[in-house]
This record gives structure tokens, sequence and C-alpha cells, in this order.
């Protein structure tokens, strides 16, 4: 497994301007824009590998379902000859995974047009990434923002941090700019600064939980677990890139997460944003 770690200082990264960044984005969508038909209208639980095996550490949900959209809209991937192929249209509030049975919510906030709060999501980073996320996302300037947080009665943490952008091609060029580099990621999280790839995931979820990941330009899923030993909590975490939203799953505990329980949380939270 490769390991990253967080480099000492910020100093050699230099953030471009963002005219330049979006012409950048709209060549990249324009020789990446291809995508995949959106074929999976709604899926069960049961359709993910192992979410309703009792006993392994996964927690019990809701039912998760995608929220009905807007008049003449379309699903994000419903149709890669439109204009708008990545866009949800839906309230992005109510793709924001659900709370688990027996969990104490204590982060609950979305945002409309406009209104973009990123606080929440920028908080979950260490100093110096935090002011660089913020200083990006003013150029950036996501549309709409939402989280949601809940304790379980064992001590895990979690956070589901969702942020859409103008398009599709923002939203890619934000991860590929901002988010991760060659060498993995370019940003960590508080009590996570050196980090491994979590390949597991795949195992635990061969099948694709969301219908654009792994095909649709500007998709995909990035999962990493804390491999060193600095902070007090033991910090696994996710990026799911799906069109126009970059969706940030963070679960921590003392003493080590439960792999399952986070393997499951990712790959609901695909689905939903699929």
């Amino acid at each position: 497994m490769t390991e990253n770690s967080a480099p000492a200082e910020d100093g050699g990264r230099r953030r471009p301007g963002l005219l330049p960044r979006l012409v950048a984005a709209v060549a990249v969508c324009a020789v990446l824009g291809t995508g995949i038909a959106y074929g999976i209208t709604s899926a069960d639980r049961t359709d993910l590998p192992g979410l309703g095996t009792p006993d392994d550490g996964r927690w019990t949900y809701p039912e998760q379902h995608r929220p009905p959209l807007p008049r003449g809209a379309s699903a994000p991937f419903a149709d890669q000859a439109r204009s708008d192929r990545g866009s949800h249209h839906a309230d992005l509030g109510a793709l924001r995974l659900s709370a688990p049975e027996d969990a104490t919510v204590d982060l609950d906030k979305k945002s409309g047009d406009g209104t973009p709060d990123a606080a929440p999501f920028t908080g979950e980073y260490a100093a110096p990434y935090d002011d660089l996320l913020r200083r990006h996302l003013a150029d950036y300037a996501p549309r709409r923002t939402a989280s949601r947080g809940w304790t379980m009665p064992d001590g895990t943490r979690s956070r589901v941090h969702l942020l859409q952008f103008d398009s599709a091609a923002v939203a890619e060029f934000f991860r590929l700019t901002v988010l991760s580099d060659a060498r993995g990621p370019a940003v960590f999280l508080r009590d996570a600064q050196t980090v491994g790839r979590d390949d597991a995931y795949k195992k635990a979820v061969p099948k694709e939980a969301g219908s654009a990941v792994g095909g649709w330009f500007g998709s995909g899923v990035e999962v990493y677990k804390e491999t060193g030993s600095e902070g007090a909590l033991s910090v696994r975490y996710a990026y799911v890139f799906a069109g126009d939203t970059v969706a940030l799953i963070v679960h921590s505990r003392p003493g080590g997460t439960v792999p399952t329980a986070f393997h499951q949380s990712v790959a609901l939270q695909q689905q939903l944003l699929g």
C-alpha cells in the first residue's frame, strides 16, 4: 500500500486564477466528457453486497431514497447528450446519507443557491490545509453545500459533507488541482495526516454502488485510512465524486474504526449520488 504524508509546508503550491481553471476544466470536459447512461433508477439496500448481513459491524440504516426531481429535470447521468449532464437538480440536503438507528445527530446543515457554507467541510482538515481549502473554495464557488453528522453508541463520529459546483467539469478540476495529485491526497484531515488507500473497499463492495462511478467523466471514489499514530482518533475517510457534486465521508473513533460500518456508509452515499 502506498502511504502519503502531509508535507511540512504548503509554500510550494501556487493557486492559479479562476479563469485559467475554468478554461482548463472546459478543455478536460471536452476531451473526457463522454458519459455512460444512467442505469439505476432505484436500488434496494440488499443490492449492495453484505448490507443486510447481521452482526458484522454494519449499522442499521433506514431505507435510503433519492429525492424527487423538479418538473422537467433529468437524473444526473440519464442523458449524456444534455449540456448539464452530471448535474444534480434534486434538493442537495436530501441527497445526504441519513443517520442510522441509535445515532445521535449532532450536525444537520444545508444551504440554498447562493448561500453556500463550506465551514463544516473545511473544518475537517488540519492546518494549513483548512485555510488553503477556504481560499480555493472562494475561487471555485460551490453553489450549494450540505452536511450531516452523528455519533454512535460505540463512540464513532460520522460526518457527511456535500459540495455542489456549477458543473461536473468544475467539480472534477477541483478534485484534480486541490484534493489530490499524482502522489495521492494533497490536503489532510485532522488526526489523519499519514494515510494510505483503503484497498479493502473494492473487495467489500465489488459491485458498483452508484451507476456513475467507474465509467462516467468526473465520477469515482477514493477511500483512505489513517496509517500513522498522530492524534487521539483512528480515522477513515472517502471522497465520492459524482458529476457536479463532491462528497466527503469521515468516520473517527478512539481506538479504531469499524471497517464494515465505514464501507457501508460510503457505498450508500455513492448510491444516493449515482
